[in-house]
């Protein structure tokens, strides 16, 4: 939410890291195990966004992950309501921590991890390369992928990147749609700036984007 008014800069200190603690690491791993075996219900960005607006907001980026993680659990049936405060009660009581070696599954999980989705080629396009376009300002109710920042601010198309499936239904659940990289002018963005002028490319899908 960096670059929104009231929440901090685009960049802070330590960013760049991919976690702060270990616990947030396996997080990641459980939730990635959740999808890639089917053992979890719905989406997980889809079920974050179901947070009370506090709650959000004061939680972690690995803390929503967690939330959502235990929600998908709970709405396949994979666990029901109090297992995970009853296993908190067990552990905390001094019982070991269960453990399960399975090296075959987990080079699946890498696979899987790692395997690439390009997007598709393009079959229709209602933007070419050199077009100027803007942002449309919206309000969307639930999950888009569109920046608040950009909203409104007029860019240059500069490339047709491909089809890909539109997130804001469902999401992942839409149909196929051309995704541009659009450059915009850090001033037309942010305001002038005493660092200059540089230039801000956003991949866009094209319900994001309007004639200028």
């Amino acid at each position: 939410m960096g670059g929104m008014h009231g929440f901090g800069g685009v960049l802070t200190p330590g960013s760049d890291r991919v976690a702060e603690h270990p616990w947030e690491l396996r997080v990641f791993a459980l939730s990635t195990l959740v999808g890639i075996h089917g053992i979890g219900a719905g989406s997980g960005r889809a079920i974050r966004e179901e947070m009370a607006p506090a709650d959000y907001l004061a939680a972690g980026y690995y803390d929503r992950w967690l939330w959502s993680t235990e929600r998908r659990l709970l709405r396949r049936g994979t666990i029901v309501d109090d297992d995970v405060d009853n296993w908190v009660a067990r552990l905390r009581a001094g019982e070991r921590v269960p453990g399960r070696e399975d090296p075959e599954a987990a080079r699946r999980v890498v696979g899987a991890t790692l395997e690439a989705s390009p997007l598709r080629p393009a079959e229709s396009a209602r933007f070419a390369p050199s077009d100027r376009v803007r942002v449309r300002r919206m309000r969307p109710a639930g999950h888009t992928r569109c920046p608040r920042y950009v909203r409104g601010v007029t860019g240059i198309v500069e490339t047709l990147r491909g089809m890909d499936v539109f997130p804001d239904i469902g999401p992942y659940g839409g149909p196929d749609e051309a995704v541009y990289a659009v450059a915009f002018d850090s001033d037309d963005v942010f305001g002038p700036s005493t660092e200059g002028r540089w230039t801000i490319v956003l991949d866009l899908f094209e319900s994001y984007l309007e004639p200028a």
